[in-house]
């Protein structure tokens, strides 16, 4: 019998603990599409084996991201993963204290509305007596004088007591609203779902201080990089600072985290791609199918990518503007007309893609898949109209130029070094495949959706100014910039806002496809003013037997009204023909390259403050007599 009790007293001793352990995240490394998220916990551990259950996990944890580590004398048996719910313990005493302040709080309204009706009674029987005071003839004078004083005065008690209470009721409304908005927050918390990380432990003894760390990854988190351009004055480099869109909302709060920003992406695909065989006569472009515009959208699509080609002849279009539809993202296809865009996965409005470029029909795609190839087709009917861009407005024609990269070397400012100027404290990080920034400052990202802008550094990057005008098109002078060996900067396609000397200009989208030069442009200049005059003492006509000969001269005029020389470039044009009866003869353009092909010219001089220079150019136009041909 003793033998039996001894057995029974042991079973309490074998059988296995559970304790709900509270863990905090400290470190949140964060993709361009997901988050990898690093928590720790401490908690004491009995003789034994525990089951510790860790709650309010993101319920989007990838189970096979999901690790965890023990520090102590202790051994992790397994590890599991469930859904549960925010309403534990801890909420139901909340709630139970939050009711218990509701009904204090409503009685003390009952208590004032009770003392306010008593005194709304007395002020009701004033005015009755006010009444029969003044009906009564018999009261004597002095009797009659001292019960006006007394109500007079006793009303006016009694109005300021109203007063008083109805300020008190007041605030206690207010009161008694924030906690019902309090006990609102925790009902529904009741219905939201969240992860329970369940670790099964065994301790050979107590164990006081058990440290655990809980990594995972998570989806709907990711950043953007967007930067801002400053120039103040055209001797300086231009200063740059790097930021990131970060945005969450995996289901738990990043309160105070360290912040990592990584340039890789753990949801794409990381094995490389393999040839298939090549038939001849059978399509390999491993563009399976032009993408049916009204397929239906993808939710789970983080990222596109894919090619655009003309409809007729199928060559590749570079330049082709693709937006997403409802937001500042976008990119521009390289010169094989490929493209890639990462897709935020907590857009309110619906995923689509917009194709556009000027002279073409703008066409709208939903987000289906993560390849999507477009044919563009002409719009001739839009052939004049003007492009929106973030420094002001352009035709076609000016875009052609920037899209060509425009941009002479000259005035190489600064050295080849990169001066860093840090915003914040970084630890900047280069791995095999990717980029990291630490952010050691900690920051604070609610799971609500919205973006939350992270400022990184600062970099002052080497730059060559230029100025730009094709006075033929529009007499305005452009500012450019070109960064080369951007590649060191460790850029990334992004939106960049653009300052000149304090002075907002507006956003641009950075393109980084395929180029050894960044060229980036801040807009119009007023302060360089051109003009350009036809000069009529050159201006003649005359006839040579069946042929008219006729001539034209014009003068460029630059004047330079800053405190400071810039670098120039003016363009214009010869005419070109392509008839043999029509000739362009006595071309003169001192000073300026001549392309004979294109008739194209160009003019590269540094203009002085204060100072004004001045370009001309002549040309001849040999036709027949009878037909008609644009000289000008």
């Amino acid at each position: 019998m003793l033998r039996l009790l001894k057995i029974i007293c042991l079973i309490p001793m074998l059988s296995q603990a559970q304790q709900s352990v509270n863990s905090k995240i400290d470190k949140v490394t964060l993709f361009l599409n997901g988050a990898f998220v690093e928590r720790s916990a401490k908690t004491s551990l009995v003789n034994g084996k525990t089951e510790l259950v860790f709650k309010g996990v993101s319920p989007q944890i990838d189970k096979q991201s999901l690790q965890v580590k023990g520090e102590g004398k202790f051994t992790v048996l397994s590890v599991s993963h469930q859904l549960g719910n925010l309403l534990d313990k801890f909420k139901q005493e909340e709630i139970t204290k939050i009711e218990a302040q509701k009904v204090f709080v409503e009685d003390k309204i009952k208590i004032e509305k009770n003392n306010l009706l008593v005194y709304k009674r007395e002020e009701e029987m004033l005015l009755k007596n006010q009444v029969i005071g003044g009906t009564y003839s018999g009261m004597k004078a002095n009797d009659l004088k001292e019960s006006v004083e007394f109500q007079r005065l006793r009303m006016q008690e009694v109005l300021n007591k109203q007063l008083e209470f109805e300020r008190s009721l007041r605030k206690l409304d207010e009161e008694i609203r924030k906690v019902n908005q309090q006990l609102t927050e925790i009902n529904i918390s009741k219905d939201i779902t969240m992860s329970e990380v369940i670790v099964t432990v065994s301790a050979k003894e107590n164990v006081a201080n058990a440290i655990f760390q809980i990594s995972y990854f998570v989806q709907n988190a990711g950043w953007t990089p967007t930067y801002d351009f400053r120039v103040e004055t055209l001797t300086e480099p231009i200063n740059i600072t790097y930021k990131a869109n970060v945005y969450q909302y995996s289901g738990e709060d990043w309160k105070d985290v360290k912040l990592s920003l990584s340039t890789a992406n753990p949801r794409k695909n990381g094995v490389a791609p393999v040839l298939k065989n090549w038939v001849l006569g059978v399509r390999n472009d491993y563009s399976e199918y032009l993408n049916n515009i009204n397929a239906p959208i993808n939710d789970a699509v983080t990222e596109v990518r894919g090619k655009v080609i003309a409809k007729n002849g199928g060559d590749a279009l570079q330049g082709i503007m693709i937006n997403l539809k409802g937001t500042s993202l976008g990119t521009a296809t390289d010169i094989n007309g490929n493209y890639k865009i990462n897709i935020p996965p907590n857009l309110i409005t619906k995923k689509v893609l917009e194709f556009s470029f000027v002279g073409m029909k703008k066409q709208e795609v939903n987000i289906s898949s993560n390849i999507i190839n477009v044919e563009m087709v002409d719009d001739f009917n839009s052939l004049d109209e003007v492009v929106v861009v973030g420094y002001g407005t352009q035709k076609r024609t000016d875009l052609t130029g920037i899209l060509e990269g425009r941009v002479s070397g000259l005035n190489i400012i600064g050295n080849n070094s990169m001066k860093k100027t840090e915003l914040i404290n970084i630890d900047e990080k280069e791995a095999p495949t990717s980029q990291s920034f630490d952010i050691l400052i900690p920051y604070s990202i609610p799971s609500d959706g919205k973006v939350y802008v992270v400022e990184v550094k600062e970099d002052e990057i080497t730059a060559i100014y230029e100025h730009f005008c094709v006075p033929k098109i529009d007499t305005d002078v452009f500012l450019n910039a070109k960064i080369i060996d951007w590649e060191k900067y460790k850029l990334l396609e992004g939106e960049a806002s653009l300052f000149v000397d304090g002075t907002y200009l507006g956003k641009s989208k950075l393109n980084l496809s395929n180029k050894d030069t960044l060229n980036l442009s801040f807009g119009r200049d007023k302060n360089v003013s051109v003009t350009r005059t036809k000069l009529k003492d050159f201006q003649k006509r005359q006839f040579i037997g069946s042929y008219k000969s006729e001539q034209r001269a014009y003068e460029i005029s630059v004047r330079n009204t800053k405190n400071e020389p810039i670098n120039l470039v003016l363009e214009d044009q010869f005419p070109v023909s392509k008839m043999k009866e029509v000739n362009v003869e006595d071309k003169e353009a001192p000073e300026a390259e001549i392309n004979e092909e294109t008739g194209k010219l160009i003019w590269r001089k540094k203009v002085w403050p204060a100072k004004e220079q001045k370009f001309t150019f002549k040309y001849t136009v040999k036709s027949p007599k009878s037909g008609f041909v644009e000289v000008e």
